[in-house]
């Protein structure tokens, strides 16, 4: 090569030019155009080295051309992955306890269809009908006694029940019992306090005819007050007149005062007797008030203790009606996790889920949170179901139905966004042979803007310098 540029000092200026020597500069005259047949040898003796490069220039032309024309021309969907899975739309439904219970009996298997209504499992209510009975003895008991204190209140010598009371008793012989009880208390108590009544109105009674003994020797010590008192009017006249004596006028004086002293003794006798009637009949008010205020406390703590009483009985029933566990509607049942009678259940544990039978499967994926401002509802998807191959299914379309505003976190701390999509029914139609099932993984492509591919390559470059600017 360094041979060739030496034995040719000279540059081509042109067609119909002159040629300037390169070392000096001055024009020389032209060489003799060559003929088609030296052109050709001279380009078959031209180095290969210069030839390859020519080659591999228009090669590389003919490539980068169509390239690039297809990498302006063609449109390509830009598309978020998600990997997810199906669930039913209506979710399952886990079954579990209100209240602590104990497994008496597993009426179902993983994977067995039930209706809505249909018993799942039998619990051991031994201690609830305990609770029952005791509940019940205390209400019915607590409604005998409240219709007796009623009755004593309103000072009734009758005592008549409520008709709930009496249907209640000819259905169940311990109300009856109770009944009998409070009928025979209540004569019991009428008779007490009656006793204790007559006991002192008996005496009462006899103070007042002490009372009255009494005034009748005041009455008559003071008529022989006033007798006496005109026997010494009269004696006194004549004692005047020297026609009686002084002893006699001095002895009726005596007696006078006598009788004089028998009345105030009698006053004072009355005044006591009647302070004792006053004390019996206080007493007696005091007994009558002192029942009512005992028949009002008693009746206030027995009302409450009744309702107390029908709570832990309606509690109770309750417990007796919820002894089977019924399935609140159709469908399959899965992940038991309560099968040895005699166990445990607390409240609120799951004890099994229930698959629902009608509801239809929809996808329900994690995008990353770097991709959740290219999600937004009703964008279409593509849903590739990963347990079957590809060659044998292809994507089913659908579109995004719900995208989470909030971030949520897995065990490992990841974050993700919860998206749901909706296949298309009747695609799904067009492949009998696909079963879905809950749980079943899939893979969820979100078709987004179409873009070209010159477009992708130029997107990292484009991001990398409005980074450096930016910096």
């Amino acid at each position: 090569m360094q041979q060739l540029i030496e034995e040719r000092p000279e540059t081509r200026q042109g067609a119909g030019q002159s040629l300037v020597r390169a070392d000096t500069g001055l024009p020389t005259a032209l060489p003799p155009p060559l003929s088609i047949e030296a052109q050709l040898e001279a380009r078959v003796q031209s180095p290969p080295v210069a030839r390859v490069a020519r080659m591999a220039l228009l090669t590389l032309s003919l490539s980068i051309v169509p390239f690039v024309g297809w990498a302006t021309m063609t449109k390509m969907e830009q598309a978020v992955i998600a990997s997810g899975q199906l669930i039913p739309e209506g979710r399952r439904k886990t079954v579990n306890l209100l209240e602590p219970g104990i497994l008496r009996r597993l009426l179902v298997q993983d994977g067995t269809l039930v209706q809505e209504g249909q018993p799942l499992l039998q619990l051991d209510v031994t201690q609830a009908e305990a609770s029952a009975d005791q509940a019940r003895a205390q209400y019915w008991g607590g409604r005998a006694r409240i219709a007796r204190l009623r009755a004593e209140q309103a000072e009734s010598r009758t005592l008549e029940f409520p008709e709930e009371v009496q249907r209640a008793a000819a259905e169940n012989p311990s109300v009856l019992n109770f009944i009998e009880v409070e009928q025979s208390l209540f004569r019991a108590r009428w008779g007490a306090f009656d006793g204790q009544v007559a006991v002192q109105e008996r005496a009462i009674s006899q103070l007042r005819e002490q009372i009255s003994g009494v005034r009748g020797q005041r009455d008559a010590a003071e008529a022989q007050v006033r007798s006496t008192r005109e026997q010494i009017a009269g004696l006194s006249r004549l004692l005047a007149q020297g026609f009686a004596s002084r002893f006699t006028v001095l002895e009726l004086q005596r007696t006078e005062a006598s009788f004089v002293s028998a009345i105030a003794t009698a006053m004072s006798q009355e005044a006591q007797l009647r302070e004792q009637v006053s004390q019996a009949e206080k007493q007696l008010a005091t007994i009558r008030l002192t029942r009512l205020s005992e028949i009002a406390t008693d009746l206030q703590t027995t009302e409450t203790q009744t309702a107390s009483a029908a709570g832990a009985l309606r509690a109770a029933q309750d417990v007796l009606n919820r002894r089977e566990v019924l399935a609140p509607e159709s469908g399959k049942v899965t992940n038991i996790q309560a099968f040895t009678p005699g166990a445990t259940i607390g409240s609120g544990q799951p004890i099994l889920d229930l698959v629902p039978a009608r509801d239809r499967f929809i996808v329900e994926a994690q995008v990353m949170p770097i991709d959740i401002e290219q999600v937004q509802v009703g964008q279409r998807v593509n849903v590739r179901l990963s347990s079957y191959r590809t060659r044998e299914l292809p994507t089913f379309p659908g579109h995004v139905t719900y995208v989470a505003a909030d971030a949520q976190q897995t065990q490992a701390g990841v974050s993700f966004f919860v998206l749901r999509a909706e296949l298309d029914q009747s695609v799904l139609d067009l492949y009998p042979h696909v079963r879905l099932g809950a749980g079943m993984p899939t893979e969820v492509y979100v078709l987004g803007e179409e873009r070209t591919p010159l477009s992708y390559l130029l997107s990292p470059i484009r991001n990398a310098a409005r980074r450096a600017f930016r910096d």
